[in-house]
């Protein structure tokens, strides 16, 4: 845990920035997901306490664990439909198809309050719920569709389950997965072993995030869009990729003398990191950009 994290906030932006740049410094296992969406989130509505929403996900957390305790020892399907019975069933959780790309549907508090939204926004819902209770899952690196996969002891076909939070909890066979990546990827896709791979709950919330830059660079918000990245350098300010988003949107903005800095930090950090293609790129833009200034 985070020191500070689980206390009550009334934020203010500096808190707020604060405290997610202290998510962005701890390591893996230390980010309360949730907690960091909700910081994320409060970015946009300072005015809200946080307080009403830790309370609705510990009432989820409570609920789940007293039908586990109804339960009788479950495998992973038996599980996820158990989970997907309190989070989908009994609180109403739920993909917003109708209006997918409606900006609320990334915010976790807006998520909460609507009981709908993103994939991502859900499946962190369910990775809240199933961290505090010590069950099995983790967010795939499945392209297009967040999904969750949740986990056992043993090791029979029952042990291991892929759940689709956007859709209840449905449980998803190989061919629904091998359909699904055909859809984004084309006829031909095929299932590799990176579609399974594990996700880190800082890539799920730069995920969660990116959604909302998206849709800010459709609609050429490029201010908004720079706010965000800004938010995703908080939360991850090892990914030198992100300075160079960034400063791809100052240039966007007009803001060349921005730009420059964040290309000149890009830069800096690509080369510690040994991340040569990215240093080279933002090397480049900088050389671009210098005598635009004079």
């Amino acid at each position: 845990m985070i020191p500070g994290m689980g206390r009550p906030l009334q934020q203010t932006d500096d808190e707020i920035e604060r405290r997610l740049r202290a998510a962005g410094m701890a390591a893996e296992g230390d980010i309360d997901i949730a907690e960091t969406a909700l910081l994320l989130a409060a970015c946009d509505r300072p005015d809200l306490s946080l307080g009403n929403y830790r309370d609705h996900l510990a009432l989820l957390c409570g609920a789940v664990r007293e039908a586990m305790d109804r339960a009788s020892q479950c495998d992973a399907h038996e599980l996820a439909e158990l989970l997907g019975g309190v989070i989908s069933g009994l609180h109403g959780y739920r993909g917003d198809a109708e209006t997918y790309d409606d900006p609320r549907n990334a915010n976790l508090m807006e998520v909460i309050d609507r009981r709908k939204g993103l994939p991502v926004a859900l499946g962190i819902v369910w990775l809240h719920v199933a961290a505090r209770l010590g069950l099995d899952l983790a967010g795939l690196n499945f392209p297009g569709h967040f999904v969750l996969r949740l986990r056992t002891e043993g090791s029979g076909p029952r042990d291991a389950a892929i759940v689709d939070p956007f859709n209840g909890g449905q449980l998803l066979t190989s061919a629904d997965l091998l359909s699904m990546i055909r859809q984004v990827e084309g006829p031909d896709a095929a299932l590799s072993p990176d579609a399974y791979a594990e996700v880190s709950p800082r890539d799920i919330l730069l995920r969660l995030q990116n959604n909302i830059l998206m849709r800010a660079v459709r609609s050429n918000d490029f201010a908004r869009a720079r706010d965000v990245v800004t938010r995703m350098i908080w939360i991850a300010p090892e990914r030198a990729g992100l300075l160079f988003e960034l400063g791809r949107l100052e240039v966007h903005d007009g803001r060349m003398g921005a730009a420059i800095d964040a290309f000149a930090s890009c830069y800096e950090k690509a080369v510690d990191l040994g991340e040569d293609r990215i240093a080279e790129m933002a090397e480049q833009a900088l050389r671009e950009l210098k005598p635009r200034l004079n």
